[in-house]
């Protein structure tokens, strides 16, 4: 019998909606690029249904736009296996699902779609399998990442041509959100241990009018309580609801500067081609700091001469933020620079293809 699905998708939300973003872009481009039937297993379908509107998360099964079925966590206990399943950040599958799933014939591809990285070890360890410790069953690491030789990222086949449309609505997209478009637009979407303090006081120090686009989160009531009632002479706030992705894509793209969190959203500022620090998730022994600096140092010499500055403000934002009254101002000042240097690295990502083309080609060789 041909199986229902094509691909089983397993997303293990663990906080906030970066886990989700991510296993919903790729469910989303899996079904609607490749044509492909997609069975999406999530153990918080409430995180989804947060910027997946159609979605009830109280009632799944539900199949979204007739393409992607989304389906509770433990569904997949008392489902068929499809011929390949996948899953997000090594989410680690139930046990009785992988035993149905070592044990079903034809054997399904199994991929474990990794975290992103710039680090060069992912080059040597990207489509590398891993056999089942107890049944034999390889599972294959897909990476993420910056050059060829890695899956690359998330790159819709019509992302070009959206921008171009969307670019000419900018400011009636904006103004329909409360937003000014004639200020200059900071987009916040930081975690809460972010150094909020010295991010206000050196947006202040820029002295331009600057307009705070401020996502739902910890972070944006932080900032909202630290710009209080007292009267501000360049700086002003608007609240953004929660949107879907599209949306969100476009206030990255409408936006004069990105300060985003996790993957999703970082990613997405690079294809935005707009100039953004990255606030990179903290770890133990200041680790994400050498992520960070392999990330800084794979993208700076597509940014010219104000690569420098670009980079001293990424690290203080996450680092050294006593500084960061000195080097966000510069990184200001040099917008309009970084802005097009932004396009060359944007250039560079579209040669090394979408993670979606990498992956189906990947799938479509293992399965011939």
């Amino acid at each position: 019998m041909k199986p229902n699905f094509d691909i089983d998708l397993f997303c293990d939300v663990i906080d906030n909606y970066g886990d989700a973003g991510v296993a919903w872009r790729i469910a989303k481009a899996l079904a609607f690029e490749r044509q492909l039937k997609v069975r999406l297993f999530i153990n918080k379908p409430q995180t989804l249904s947060a910027f997946v509107k159609q979605l009830n998360a109280e009632q799944l099964p539900q199949l979204i736009e007739n393409k992607i079925q989304v389906r509770y966590w433990n569904d997949c206990l008392s489902e068929d296996v499809s011929p390949v399943v996948i899953e997000t950040f090594g989410c680690r599958l139930p046990e009785r699902f992988e035993e149905k799933l070592c044990s079903a014939l034809p054997t399904p591809l199994w991929i474990n779609i990794e975290y992103l990285s710039a680090e060069s070890w992912v080059e040597g360890c990207h489509l590398l399998p891993s056999p089942h410790p107890k049944f034999g069953i390889p599972k294959y690491f897909f990476f993420p990442g910056f050059t060829d030789k890695t899956g690359g990222v998330i790159i819709e086949h019509d992302l070009l041509d959206r921008q171009k449309y969307y670019s000419r609505q900018r400011e009636n997209f904006l103004s329909s959100f409360n937003c000014d478009p004639s200020k200059l637009l900071v987009l916040i979407f930081c975690y809460p241990t972010a150094p909020l303090g010295p991010l206000i006081e050196a947006l202040e120090k820029s002295q331009k009018k600057i307009q705070l686009l401020l996502c739902p989160g910890e972070a944006s009531e932080q900032i909202i309580e630290l710009l209080g009632d007292k009267p501000h002479q360049n700086l002003s706030f608007v609240s953004i609801p929660m949107v879907d992705q599209e949306k969100f894509d476009n206030f990255l793209f409408f936006s004069d500067l990105l300060i985003v969190r996790g993957e999703d959203s970082f990613v997405r500022a690079q294809l935005a081609a707009k100039p953004f620090i990255w606030n990179i998730y903290p770890q133990k022994d200041d680790v994400h700091i050498k992520k960070l600096e392999a990330f800084l140092n794979r993208i700076a010499p597509f940014l010219g001469q104000k690569a420098n500055t670009w980079v001293k403000a990424n690290l203080d934002f996450n680092n050294n933020p006593s500084s960061l009254c000195e080097s966000l101002p510069a990184m200001i000042q040099s917008l309009q620079k970084l802005t097009a240097d932004m396009l060359s690295w944007r250039t560079q990502l579209l040669k090394n293809k979408s993670l979606i083309d990498n992956l189906c080609n990947f799938i479509n060789y293992k399965l011939k």
